[in-house]
């Protein structure tokens, strides 16, 4: 079975058993999905040019949403709809009732716990293919902490779910030159600037950096503190971000 196969398998049968899914949860399976692939470093690189972006599972997802024609088999997800302010596609060939989004939308909540730890993963595992275009391999990891070692250089990191579940404190074991915290971009900024304003400054003094990871982009960002790694630096999509928010944003 080919890459895309292994793939697409799974996510067309979880597509047609969904008809109506979450955004937030469809971007998360399609990551899900991509990981158990267990794609060769080959196939990941085939993939990439195919979908024509720089992370295999974001350009999966992209792909999926914008009906390009690479999984030309999948339920088409053509049509959307907004409930308690989540995005769901759906089929517009399909003519769902308001029972069948109320439902849709119950599941989502009550999937919130297992969703939160998938999160978690899928952001770990964007965090480990960063790592590695930096040099760098993946050491350990126990729960939302990592460890990663290029040659005499470590790095350690702790993903959260979310910018409100960061605790500073969490980070005071921290060992090596690079001591970061991974966080998800949220549409939302308003609970970004009352971090910066509120730890931002506590955060630099600690030698903390704070990145903030995009799932839909497959990308990775500086929010708060400056690598010395220029092998890291390199890797990020927009290396100034953290200089844009020192410089827009007034800590408290």
């Amino acid at each position: 079975m080919n890459a895309v196969d292994r793939i697409g398998g799974p996510l067309r049968a979880f597509l047609s058993e969904m008809g109506i899914v979450a955004r937030c949860e469809l971007l998360n399976r399609v990551y899900q999905f991509t990981r158990e692939a267990d794609l060769s470093s080959e196939e990941q690189e085939d993939i990439k040019k195919l979908m024509g972006n720089k992370h295999v599972a974001a350009g999966v997802f992209q792909n999926v949403v914008s009906g390009a024609p690479v999984f030309f088999d999948l339920p088409k997800l053509d049509t959307y709809t907004v409930m308690g302010g989540r995005l769901f596609h759906f089929l517009h060939t399909v003519k769902y009732g308001r029972k069948d989004f109320d439902n849709a939308n119950r599941r989502l909540t009550q999937e919130r716990h297992a969703l939160k730890s998938l999160f978690i993963d899928n952001l770990a595992w964007i965090l480990t293919c960063f790592m590695e275009g930096a040099g760098y391999r993946l050491s350990g990891r126990s729960g939302n902490r990592m460890v990663f070692e290029a040659g005499d250089r470590t790095a350690e990191a702790l993903v959260y779910s979310s910018i409100n579940a960061v605790n500073l404190d969490d980070c005071k074991a921290f060992q090596g030159e690079n001591c970061v915290v991974l966080i998800p971009s949220a549409e939302n900024v308003e609970p970004f600037m009352k971090f910066y304003r509120e730890k931002g400054a506590s955060a630099e003094e600690a030698g903390i950096q704070i990145w903030v990871g995009n799932l839909e982009k497959g990308t990775i960002d500086p929010f708060i503190g400056y690598t010395t790694d220029m092998d890291i630096y390199g890797q990020f999509g927009n290396p100034r971000l953290a200089e844009m928010v020192r410089t827009n944003w007034k800590a408290a």
